[in-house]
Order: structure tokens, then sequence, then C-alpha cells
């Protein structure tokens, strides 16, 4: 059964994978005792609220934000040693604009993916 979950994993990350940065950071700042690392891995965003500025009475007008996070899966098999923290960013290189994403949970309990919770930094 592993070999097939495993299968199904490269099936996916094949056509979904795309190029992440991981930038590991402590109390703000980039950590000096890890280093940034680029990986393939599969992004999802969330659903797209649209958020709204709130300047007074022309606040009706002014367009709006689509702002939400997502989760980043990564294939354990790859990244056996991988050392992502919470408070790292993450920028999706393949994306217009580079966006960057706030890692808010490391779910790592799964035996064939690590799972980042994220939340637009930008």
């Amino acid at each position: 059964m592993k070999e097939y979950a495993e299968e199904l994993a490269s099936a996916v990350d094949d056509e979904w994978s795309e190029e992440i940065r991981i930038l590991p950071m402590r109390d703000g700042e980039p950590d000096p005792e890890r280093k940034p690392f680029v990986l393939l891995a599969v992004l999802r965003t969330g659903e797209r609220r649209e958020e709204r500025y709130s300047f007074g009475s022309r606040a009706a007008s002014l367009p709006g934000i689509a702002a939400s996070g997502g989760t980043l899966k990564i294939r354990r098999s790859d990244f056996p040693a991988l050392d992502v923290q919470q408070d790292d960013k993450v920028v999706a290189l393949d994306r217009h604009g580079e966006p960057v994403f706030l890692v808010r949970m490391v779910d790592d309990r799964s035996h064939h993916r690590i799972i980042l919770q994220l939340e637009d930094a930008n």
C-alpha cells in the first residue's frame, strides 16, 4: 500500500508542484543558523475573500484586496531532514509578484507529507 501512496504523491507533485523558497526566520529577522533554500512542493492558497480598506466615507468606492492563506504540502521522502518552523517565510517563486506567506503551523505527523499552514505576509 505504501508504494501506491508514494506513486500517487509523485504523480500529484509532477502535475501541481511549483518552485518555493523557504526563508528561515527568528524573531522577525533572517535566522543566521538556518540557510534559505528552494524546493518543489504543492502550494494551495485558500479561498480569496475581499478585504476593504476603511478610509472614511469613500471606502465603499475603493477596490478591495484579495487576502487569505493556504497550505504547502511537501513530500517527506524528498526532504527527510526538513527544518521549517512557525514564523518562517514561504515565497511562491512561480507566481506573479512572488507572494510571501508566513508559516503558522507545521504538521509533520503524516508519513507522506509535511504540511505547512500559511497566512498572507504581503
